[in-house]
C-alpha cells in the first residue's frame, strides 16, 4: 500500500538527491581507495574526476534551490526550514572539528554543507525572481570566479567567497563563488518544472528507486555517515592484506627523494643508467603498491623488510 509524500517533498526530488548521494559515495569511495593506496587514480589532475567531482556538487546544490521553491510554494514552514538549517549547520560545525583534529593542515572550514546552509539563507531572496533572470544571474555567479579575482579576497576571513588568487587548503572546499551559482540555476529549473505541470509523484510509490529515495529524505545523515564507514571498511580490508593501519592513516611520502636516492647507489654500484632507472622505478611504485614505506626506517619490523628484499629482488628480474 502506497505512503503519502511527507508534507512539502516530492518522491522525485527525494529519488535525484539519492542518485547524487549514490555518485558522492562512488567518488568518495574511489577518493579513500587512492589516498590507502589500492589504486593508483589522480582524483586531483585528471579532467574526468575534476568534471565528476563538479557535477555532483552542483547536482546538490541544484537540488537545495528547488527545495527552497517546493518549500516556498507549499507555504513556507519558517520552523521546518529553520529546524533542517539547524540540523545543516550542525553537521558542518561536526565536520570542521572533525577535520581539524584528524586533518588539521587541511582542514575542512567552507565545504558543501558549509555552503548549503548559507546558500540556504541568502536563496531566500531570489525566490521571487523571474527563473529567467535567476538562470542567468546564476551562471553569472559560475563565470565570476573564473574571470576575475582579487587579491582583496585573500584574506583568511574572506576565503569562503571564492574570489581571492590563492586556493586554500582544505579536502572539501565549496566557496559561495561559483557554487551559489547552480543554487540560482535549481531555484530557475524548479520554477520552469512547477509551471509546465511536469510530474512529481503524488505518492511514493508513484517513483521508483525506494531505497534512494529514503536515502534521499535522510540525505544529511548519510553524508554524515557513509565517510566513516568507507574509511573503516578499508582500513579491515587492508588490515586483512597485512598492511599496518597507522601507515595507511598516513599521508604517502614524496617519491621523489626515493627515487633519486635509489638512482644515485645503483650507478655507484655499477649499474647502467638505463638499467638503474628501470630498477628504481619498479622499487618506488612497488614501495607505493604495497604500502611498505615504513620499510624503509631503520628499526622497521622484520617481516617489513622480508618484504622489501623480496620486491627487491623482483625489480632486479
Amino acid at each position: 500500500m502506497a505512503t503519502s509524500a511527507r508534507p512539502g517533498r516530492l518522491p522525485v526530488i527525494d529519488l535525484l538527491r539519492g542518485l547524487a548521494l549514490l555518485a558522492m559515495a562512488l567518488y568518495h569511495l574511489s577518493w579513500d581507495l587512492s589516498f590507502f593506496r589500492f589504486v593508483d587514480w589522480d582524483l586531483v589532475d585528471d579532467a574526468g574526476w575534476i568534471a565528476a567531482r563538479y557535477l555532483i556538487a552542483g547536482s546538490f546544490l541544484a537540488l537545495v534551490g528547488a527545495g527552497l521553491v517546493l518549500w516556498d510554494v507549499r507555504g513556507r514552514d519558517w520552523r521546518r526550514w529553520a529546524i533542517r538549517l539547524n540540523k545543516v549547520a550542525a553537521g558542518a560545525a561536526a565536520v570542521t572539528v572533525a577535520t581539524w583534529f584528524v586533518i588539521p593542515d587541511q582542514f575542512i572550514f567552507f565545504g558543501i554543507l558549509h555552503c548549503i546552509a548559507v546558500a540556504s539563507i541568502l536563496g531566500l531572496l531570489f525566490l521571487r525572481l523571474p527563473p529567467v533572470l535567476n538562470f542567468v544571474l546564476g551562471l553569472a555567479v559560475i563565470a565570476l570566479p573564473i574571470l576575475w579575482r582579487s587579491t582583496l579576497f585573500d584574506p583568511s576571513w574572506l576565503l569562503w567567497t571564492g574570489l581571492g588568487t590563492l586556493p586554500p587548503r582544505s579536502n572539501d572546499y565549496e566557496p559561495l563563488f561559483p557554487w551559489f551559482g547552480p543554487v540560482l540555476l535549481g531555484i530557475a529549473a524548479a520554477r520552469w518544472w512547477l509551471r509546465a505541470r511536469a510530474p512529481g509523484g503524488a505518492v511514493d510509490g508513484d517513483i521508483p528507486g525506494r531505497p534512494l529515495r529514503w536515502a534521499g529524505r535522510h540525505s544529511l545523515a548519510v553524508y554524515l555517515i557513509h565517510q566513516p564507514l568507507l574509511i573503516g571498511l578499508l582500513l579491515l580490508v587492508g588490515m586483512a592484506l597485512g598492511r599496518d593501519p597507522q601507515a595507511m592513516l598516513s599521508p604517502p611520502p614524496d617519491p621523489a627523494p626515493l627515487l633519486i636516492d635509489c638512482q644515485v647507489q645503483c650507478e655507484q654500484r655499477g649499474g647502467g643508467t638505463e638499467t638503474c632507472h628501470a630498477y628504481c622505478g619498479c622499487m618506488v611504485d612497488g614501495v607505493r603498491a604495497q604500502s611498505l614505506w615504513p620499510a624503509l626506517r631503520p628499526d622497521a619490523a622484520p617481516e617489513l623488510k622480508d618484504r622489501l628484499l623480496d620486491l627487491a629482488a623482483s625489480c632486479s628480474r
